[in-house]
């Protein structure tokens, strides 16, 4: 008659173990624990190196930024002062109030051509030229009607005693009867580049010679 084994009950775990004791583990389940926590260890260190270090990285530091490099953005240097600009101021008024006197003298139907207005401002052939044309307006009882604009005068040469100028003059006169009013020239509109020379005489600038072209004129 054979002996049977008998069969013990299921373990609480749920495993069956053969005879002699529960079976063994393999060693993987220690392996799947080292894993994880050398993860772990990991991310503190690079937590720790991050939070010592200020948290900064290559993204938070732009390249070439002057902020961050302490230096000071380039300044341009200040602008040289043309030494020569009062000069320059003294001689475009000098040429202003040639044109002031002459204008001024052609509408006064009193004045003569001789008038010590234009000679305050005007010497040589300027004053020649505009003497002439004011006796030829005097004769025919007339005087001057309109303006005239001096729109972009530049100094372009200049030397203790001689200056010149290039302008564009906006010149809207005519003529009028001095004792009636009528018209008689037209004041016909003619900008133009005028080429002005200037003497200086006595310590006072004065137009000496004036002449104009029909030609392009930039402050038209």
């Amino acid at each position: 008659m054979s002996v049977r084994t008998p069969i013990e009950p299921p373990q609480a775990d749920g495993h069956h173990h053969e005879p002699g004791g529960p079976r063994r583990r393999s060693g993987g389940g220690l392996g799947l624990l080292l894993i994880p926590l050398a993860v772990v260890i990991a991310v503190v260190l690079v937590g720790t190196v991050i939070m010592l270090t200020g948290g900064d990285t290559a993204e938070d530091t732009p390249l070439g930024d002057p902020a961050d490099t302490g230096q000071a953005a380039p300044v341009a240097p200040p602008a040289t002062p043309d030494p020569q600009a009062t000069t320059k101021a003294e001689v475009i008024a000098a040429y202003r109030g040639g044109w002031d006197a002459q204008l001024a003298v052609g509408r006064d139907p009193k004045a003569t051509a001789d008038d010590d207005r234009l000679r305050a401002h005007l010497t040589g052939t300027s004053l020649v030229a505009v003497q002439k044309t004011l006796l030829e307006m005097k004769a025919n009882n007339e005087v001057y009607d309109g303006e005239v604009k001096l729109l972009s005068p530049t100094v372009t040469e200049l030397t203790p005693s001689t200056a010149s100028i290039v302008d564009c003059v906006d010149d809207a006169t005519g003529t009028v009867d001095a004792v009636t009013g009528e018209r008689v020239a037209p004041a016909t509109r003619a900008i133009k580049r005028a080429n002005v020379k200037l003497t200086k005489i006595d310590g006072f600038w004065k137009q000496s010679n004036y002449s104009s072209v029909d030609a392009s004129c930039a402050g038209s």
